[in-house]
Formats: C-alpha cells, structure tokens, sequence
C-alpha cells in the first residue's frame, strides 16, 4: 500500500485568482472558510484541502489515495482523515466530484422564471433529459444566465452506493457534485465572469473534458475519447468561438507558487471553501447532507457583527432618520403615479407577448418545410435493415437515436447526403448481446445552418 503524497501546511504555497479586479469589494469579505474536494477517478481518489480569504485561497494539503475501488473502504477512508488531521481540518466535509461520464448535463433555457419556480419547470420535463428510461434519476441545477440553467442528472442508484462507501469510509459529504459545476462557481469567487473561456484536462485514462462559456452558450461541458485538437475543435463550433480561439489547461485559470494540485478537486474544494458565494448544484439531498464545524470563526464573526453595526449606526440610521420625512412626501407622490404607471407596463407586455407569438408563428411556417426535407431525406439514407426510434430535429442539428446492424458507416452516410454535415456520436455505439445489433445516438449538422438558434 502507498500513503498518499500530502502537502502540508507548513509546505502550502500561497495562491491568487488569476483575475482579482474585477470582483466587487463587498463580496470578498463573504470569502472565509475552508473547503475538502475530492474528485472520484477510474482508479484514484484525488483530494484537496482549501482555505479561501477575502484576498485569495491558501492551499492547505493534496493528496491521492490509490486504488480505491480494490481496497476496503475503511482503509482508504482512515488514510484521508489522516490527510485531515495533518492540515488541522479533521471536521471538514467533502465536496465530492463525481466521474464526468457518469453525469449528464443538460443546458435548458427558462425565460422570466423565477429560481422558486425553476424545480418545478424542471420537474416536468425531466425524464426527456435522460436516457435512463423508468429507472429514478437523481438532479441538480444551477443558475448560469438570467434565462438558462444547467442541470446534472445521475442514476440514483449509483449516487447512492457512493453515498454508501463514504459512509464506510468516515467521510461526510457536503456536496456531491459535477465538474462543470464546481468550475462556473470556483471561478467566480474572487473574479468577474469571463465574456469567454475555453480549457480542458485530461484524465488518467487520457480522455479529454473540456469547459467553455460564450455569448453564444453561457456553459458548455463535454468529455472525448478522440484528439485533443479534435474535441477543441468540436467545442469551439459548439460555442460559436473562431477556430484559432485559444484553450488553455484548466489548471491555468488559477495560478499559484509551487507544485500544482489536480485542478478538478482544487476548484471542488474552492467551491465548498466559500458557501455564502459560491452556489454549487449539489446532487445530494438536504436532509443527507454533512456540514462542517466551524466554532474557531464564531468569535470573529460576532466581533465582525459588531463593527457592521456600529458602521451602520454612524453611516446609515442617522442620515435616514433626517431623510424620513422627505421620503414620506416623496412616496405619497409616488403613488399618485402608481395606477398609470401600471397600465402602460400592462399594454407593454400585451404587446410584447404578441409580437412574439407572431414571430413564433413566422419561424415555425418557414422551419416547415425544411424539416419535411430532413425526414424525406432520412426515410431514404437509414433504409432497412436500420431503423430509428426517435428524430430530434433542431434547427442547426438533428439528433439520431435507433438500432442496426454497423453504426460507424452511419457516420460517412450521413455526411454524403447535401443536407447533412460533421456526423458524431452523442454516445457510444452499444452492440445489443441477442439481437446482434448496435444501438446507436448520432448528431449530425444540418449544412448552412450552423449557427443558427432556436427562436
């Protein structure tokens, strides 16, 4: 057996955001705590302890447990509260990552709902997110626009095994997470969100993920078994970037003195450092959620509370009991005003609604056609013995998904077809043991379309 290689914290080398102006002063001094990620490998555990300041993170111990997956979960587990102990943390909970091919993450636009109501507007379409058929699905989401969200699936049975080895191992979750998700939070501790941002990593097995924002999709996440050059490319035309955009490793978007930690569990661990900031989807329920006990920082938060006040007592209360009067006549105007006022928004949203029910109604004459030549031209590419069990068609792609004998020509059919173009799979080929067939899910282009969008 290894012991884990641990960095001490005597040895941590201190870190800075790579883009610290650009953060409001108010919301820095919300930064104060510390943070334990742990990002789940094919093979490895790889762990990471964070302690997050108004001014910057401080990074507090790494490590790697090997072999987790052959070993009893006792025996791992007692090597990280090691790991804890000798940072100083043995309270801490972990904010786990789990494996990016176990997670699906969907992208959905709601326009004008509120983050009350978005559960419920997920909550009805869930089952079209996935491809899990009946079998229960574990959810999260996370705001990332003021009219999208993205949202991790996962079966809930295999959350829940993982929930259970944790639990053999003495490790309390605070979260249990998706990559894409800990890195749009991470980021945004210390910095303004970027206009754009593309970067990858590469795991043990060599498979690349990637991360990106853009105007043109605030999140985009994917992980590739092909070339890095290759999935670049792919991500680039999927965030609508120029293709010599360039991407840099995920590692670099923080920078710090001495030897790196996996950027995975350092932006999991970044995330969980700076809870009263960093809004992370969390796939774990509430009820099942570990926290961490904090009772060192109580003393400071009171002595913190009591000079708020005393600011706002000499700053605020004095020159708003001097003003009181004035706004009571100010507002007593106001509401003069109020009934006309709403009338005008009324007729502006009726309005509004109707040039958009006219322009829908525009799109979807003009789209007609077009999407009975992409069935036309299916119906006579994928003749027998291929046949489809269900055609999404959008309106710069259309996704695939059926059964036959060879998937991959599939692939070279599509892209012969002048309404067809850059043919992938959306997922792995499955062969299907008794049929003797493949399963397959392909995206394919629709020529002279890239680029557009939904209306």
């Amino acid at each position: 057996m290894t012991a884990p290689e641990t960095v001490t914290p005597a040895q941590a080398p201190t870190l800075a955001p790579a883009r610290l102006s650009g953060t409001p002063h108010s919301k820095r001094w919300l930064v104060f705590g510390t943070g334990f990620g742990i990002a789940i490998g094919t093979k490895n555990l790889d762990a990471v302890i964070v302690r997050s300041r108004p001014f910057g993170p401080t990074l507090a111990g790494s490590a790697t447990i090997q072999d987790f997956r052959t070993r009893p979960a006792a025996e791992w587990g007692a090597e990280l509260t090691r790991f804890l102990a000798a940072a100083g943390e043995s309270r801490l909970a972990a904010t786990v990552l789990l494996p990016r091919e176990e997670v699906i993450v969907r992208t959905l636009q709601f326009t004008g709902v509120a983050d009350k109501d978005i559960p419920a507007a997920i909550e009805l379409q869930v089952e079209t997110l996935h491809p899990y058929g009946d079998e229960e699905v574990a959810w999260a989401w996370e705001r990332v626009g003021r009219d999208c969200v993205f949202v991790g699936l996962i079966r809930k049975a295999l959350l829940d095994s993982y929930e259970t080895l944790f639990s053999e191992a003495g490790i309390g979750l605070a979260a249990v997470s998706f990559s894409s998700a800990v890195i749009h939070a991470a980021m945004r501790i210390w910095s303004a969100a970027p206009a754009s941002i593309l970067c990858f990593s590469t795991d043990e097995r060599g498979r690349t993920e990637i991360y990106g924002e853009s105007e043109a999709r605030p999140v985009y996440s994917a992980e590739f078994s092909i070339a890095p050059e290759r999935a670049l490319s792919v991500a680039r035309a999927e965030l609508r970037l120029p293709p010599d955009y360039p991407a840099r490793p995920l590692e670099d978007i923080w920078r710090w003195a001495g030897e790196r930690p996996a950027p995975l569990p350092f932006a999991a661990a970044l995330a969980g450092s700076a809870p009263l900031v960093a809004k992370v989807a969390n796939l774990l329920p509430r009820e099942r959620r570990a926290s961490s006990a904090r009772r060192q920082y109580l003393l400071p938060a009171i002595l913190a509370t009591l000079l708020v006040a005393g600011a706002l007592a000499a700053f605020v209360i004095v020159p708003a009991l001097e003003q009181r009067k004035y706004l009571a006549e100010l507002n007593a105007e106001i509401h003069k005003l109020e009934p006309p006022a709403a009338r005008a928004q009324l007729l502006e949203k009726r309005v509004g609604a109707d040039r958009v029910r006219i322009g829908s109604l525009d799109d979807l004459r003009r789209r007609t056609q077009a999407d009975l030549d992409v069935l036309n031209e299916l119906t006579r590419l994928l003749a027998a013995p291929t046949w489809t069990s269900s055609i999404e068609i959008y309106p710069d792609n259309v996704v695939i998904s059926g059964e036959t004998d060879h998937a991959l020509p599939l692939l070279k059919l599509l892209d012969s077809s002048p309404l067809f173009q850059d043919s992938t799979f959306a997922l792995s080929a499955t062969r299907n043991g008794g049929a003797q067939t493949e399963t397959f899910r392909i995206k394919t282009m629709r020529r002279n379309r890239v680029g557009r969008t939904l209306p």
